[in-house]
C-alpha cells in the first residue's frame, strides 16, 4: 500500500566483494544488494567449491538475534551445512543487527513510513524479496529446488514471503508466527510493527498466510518451551491444525509437517531443528541422491562477526530516513487560500478524507455516572464516568466557581487529567466551567497490562485506528455537554492533535483552541526517532500523506487557534 514502483520494480544491482576460500569444501562470497533504492544489504553466499550443473538454493532469513547478526554461530553452522550437501545458501542480513544496528533501523520506526501512507512492511518485505532475487540469479540454482528458513524474526520472513512468492518452493520456519487472536492474549508473541502491520486482519490473518503455501512442502517448527514467543501449545492449533486437513485433502500428507522441540525446548535453531529441517530438505530436494540427515560437525569452522563483516554505505538508508526523504513532499496537496466558498467546498471534501484516514467510528455517550459534588479550595468539583458506544469509558472531572455557567472548556494532555493542574487555575471562573478527561491512551485510559504501543498496533492491525477513537471520544463528549459555548485545549503532541480533529469533525461550532507543548508540524517526529512506542496513535496511516497540522488548523477555521 502506498509503495512506490521504483521501490516495487527494482533490482537488486548487486556488489560483490571479497571471497573467503574456507579450504573445508565451500566458499563465502561477499556481497551487497539493495533492496529498495538507498538501502543496501550486506550478505553472503555460502557456495560449494564443486558445482555443476543445477543444485538446490536456501533462503537463509535471520531473527532478533543481537549484534552478532547474519554471524550468529547457528546461522553460519546451518549454512555451512548446506553448502557441504552441495546446496547453494545466502545469508542476508536483517534491519537492526549486525551491520545494520542504528537507531534508525529499530523495526518500530516502519511506523514513520505508515504515517506517511507508505507500508513500512514493505521495507522488510522488499529485503527479503531481493534476496530471493539475488539467488535465483545464480547461474547453479535450480529455480524449482528454492527454499526459505529462519528462526523467530526470520520465521516470519519465512512464512510472509513464502506465502506471497510461489517462487518459494519449500518452507520451514521456525518459531516465527502465530495467528494474530493468539497474539491479543499473549504479549509475548505480538511482536514488532512489521508482524502487526497496518489492515493486516482485514486481508488475511497467519493461519491464512500458511494454508496460501498448499500445496507447497513446509515443516513447522516450533518450542515447546519457548521463552520468547510462540510456544507449542498454542502455535499448532493457531498455524497448524486448521491447515493440516487442506494438505490431507489433496493427498499431500507429507508436504506438510510440525515438529515440537523439546531440547533445549528454548528459543532456537540448535541442533535438533536443524537436523529436523536436513531431514525435510532431503526428503523432497535431495531424495535421489545419498543424503544425510544428521548435521556435519562444523563448529570449528564458525568465523568472526569481524572476519564476515561486507560494509554498507556511510550514507545507507533506514526506516526513518526513507519516510523522511518521502515526507518532503507531503502533504500531497494543501489548503486553498482563494475565496471563501472554494475554502469551504476544500474544508467539506478534507474532513471526508480525514474520517477515511481515521476510520472515524461513530460514538455517542450511552450512561454516565455522576458522583457527589465535592467543595474544594473555592470550586465545586465533580466527577463523571462516561460510557461511550463501543464499550469505551472515560473518565472526566468537573471544575467550576457557580452551579451555572456559559461556557466549558474540556482540557486534555497527553499525562491525563493529572496534566491538566496548570491550566485550571487561569481557566475557571463565574462563567466557565473546566472539565478535564482521560481519553484513551491517557491517565487511567492507559493500559498498564503491557506497553501501550502494543494495544494500538494490534488495533492498526484489525483495521482501527487509535487516533480515529481518540477524536471520536472527544467528540461525543462534547455533544454530551448542554449548549453552550465550548473552548478546547490540547496539551502535547498526541493531544494537541486530537483536539484539532475533534473540532474539524463534531460539526459544531467550538469556540477556541489552544495548544501547548504541541507539533508545529508531524514531520518533527522525524527529528527524533524511536517515538512511536511513547505516541504510536500518531502514526496513524497516511495521516501526513493528506494533512499537516496546517491543514488541521485550516479544517477548524473560523475557530481561532492560540499556539503557545
Amino acid at each position: 500500500n502506498g509503495v512506490p514502483d521504483d521501490w516495487r520494480n527494482g533490482d537488486p544491482k548487486v556488489e560483490w566483494t571479497e571471497v573467503i576460500e574456507t579450504g573445508h569444501g565451500y566458499r563465502i562470497r561477499k556481497l551487497r544488494y539493495e533492496a529498495l533504492p538507498g538501502l543496501c544489504i550486506p550478505a553472503l553466499l555460502y557456495e560449494p567449491e564443486m558445482l555443476d550443473g543445477k543444485v538446490p538454493a536456501v533462503l537463509n532469513v535471520n531473527g532478533h538475534v543481537g549484534p552478532p547478526g547474519k554471524a550468529i554461530d547457528y546461522k553460519q553452522i546451518r549454512c555451512i551445512n548446506l553448502a557441504k550437501r552441495g546446496v547453494l545458501a545466502l545469508n542476508p542480513e536483517w534491519m537492526k543487527f549486525g551491520e545494520l544496528q542504528g537507531t534508525g533501523y529499530n523495526h518500530n520506526n516502519a511506523g514513520y513510513l505508515d504515517l506517511c501512507g507508505m507500508a513500512g512492511v514493505s521495507v522488510f518485505y522488499l529485503a527479503m524479496l531481493r534476496g530471493l532475487d539475488v539467488l535465483l540469479a545464480h547461474q547453479h540454482t535450480d529455480e524449482e529446488r528454492v527454499a526459505v528458513t529462519g528462526l523467530s524474526g526470520g520465521g516470519w520472513q519465512t512464512i510472509l514471503l513464502s506465502a506471497l512468492d510461489t517462487r518459494v518452493r519449500l518452507a520451514v520456519p521456525t518459531a516465527g508466527y502465530i495467528g494474530l487472536d493468539y497474539r491479543v492474549r499473549n504479549r509475548g508473541d505480538i511482536g514488532d510493527i512489521e508482524q502487526n502491520p497496518a489492515d493486516l486482519a482485514t486481508i488475511a490473518d497467519y493461519p491464512m498466510l500458511t494454508a496460501m503455501l498448499v500445496p507447497r512442502p513446509a515443516l513447522l517448527l516450533y518450542n515447546q518451551d519457548d521463552d520468547c514467543c510462540f510456544q507449542t501449545h498454542r502455535a499448532k492449533p493457531s498455524v497448524y491444525d486448521p491447515v493440516r486437513p487442506l494438505y490431507e485433502a489433496l493427498g499431500l500428507d507429507i508436504a506438510f509437517q510440525f515438529h515440537n522441540n523439546v531440547d533445549p525446548g528454548t528459543h532456537n535453531y540448535d541442533l535438533d531443528n536443524r537436523q529436523q529441517f536436513y531431514r525435510f530438505f532431503n526428503q523432497h530436494f535431495l531424495a535421489d541422491t545419498d543424503f544425510q540427515d544428521d548435521e556435519i560437525p562444523s563448529d570449528n569452522e564458525v568465523l568472526s562477526e569481524e572476519t564476515l563483516t561486507v560494509g554498507i554505505p556511510d550514507d545507507n538508508a533506514d526506516f526513518v530516513s526513507l519516510a523522511a526523504a518521502q515526507a518532503k513532499n507531503l502533504p500531497e496537496t494543501s489548503f486553498p487560500t482563494g475565496a471563501p466558498d472554494e475554502i469551504a467546498q476544500w474544508q467539506t471534501e478534507a474532513k471526508d478524507r480525514l474520517r477515511a484516514v481515521l476510520r472515524y467510528p461513530s460514538m455517542s455517550v450511552s450512561k454516565h455516572h455522576t458522583s457527589s459534588i465535592e467543595a474544594q479550595d473555592g470550586y465545586r468539583i465533580q466527577r463523571n464516568q462516561l460510557q461511550m458506544t463501543g464499550g469505551w469509558h472515560i473518565p472526566i472531572v468537573a471544575v467550576s466557581m457557580e452551579d451555572d455557567h456559559e461556557e466549558t472548556h474540556i482540557i486534555i494532555t497527553d499525562e491525563g487529567r493529572a496534566g491538566a493542574a496548570p491550566y485550571i487555575p487561569s481557566t475557571v471562573d463565574g462563567n466557565t466551567c473546566v472539565l478535564t478527561a482521560d481519553l484513551l491512551l491517557q491517565g487511567e485510559c492507559r493500559p498498564d497490562v503491557f506497553p501501550a504501543h502494543q494495544w494500538a498496533m494490534m488495533a492498526s492491525a484489525a483495521g482501527e485506528r487509535f487516533l480515529g477513537i481518540q477524536a471520536a471520544q472527544l467528540v461525543a463528549l462534547i455533544h454530551w455537554l448542554p449548549e453552550q459555548r465550548v473552548t478546547l485545549t490540547g496539551a502535547g503532541p498526541v493531544s494537541g492533535v486530537v483536539a484539532l480533529l475533534a473540532a474539524a469533525l463534531a460539526e459544531i461550532p467550538i469556540e477556541r483552541i489552544y495548544l501547548y507543548d504541541s507539533l508545529v508540524s508531524l514531520t518533527q517526529l522525524f527529528e527524533q526517532p524511536d517515538q512511536y512506542d511513547q505516541m504510536p496513535s500518531l502514526f496513524c496511516f497516511g495521516l501526513l500523506k493528506y494533512f499537516d497540522i496546517k491543514e488541521l488548523i485550516a479544517l477548524v477555521a473560523p475557530t481561532s487557534v492560540i499556539v503557545d
